[in-house]
């Protein structure tokens, strides 16, 4: 989808990198996440990520970040 989507409309990846991917990993891994449901594609704002989604091979909700992610938005206020 964000190949896709960044096709289209330019964007800036937010937490959305081969560290940021590992470290949902390893917070969420209870109870266990679920399988991709495909083959990780091309990342061309950092081809580690596809590399570390083949190596993981599972899914990171974002409703599973989104305390992190909220934590973002609201830093320094």
């Amino acid at each position: 989808m964000a190949g896709g989507l960044r096709r289209r409309v330019p964007w800036l990846p937010w937490r959305y990198t081969a560290a940021d991917y590992r470290a949902a990993v390893l917070r969420c891994a209870q109870p266990p996440l679920s399988p991709l449901v495909s083959t990780p594609t091309e990342t061309p704002w950092e081809s580690a990520l596809a590399t570390a989604l083949a190596e993981l091979g599972v899914r990171v909700e974002e409703e599973s970040e989104l305390e992190l992610l909220l934590s973002d938005l609201t830093w320094g206020s």
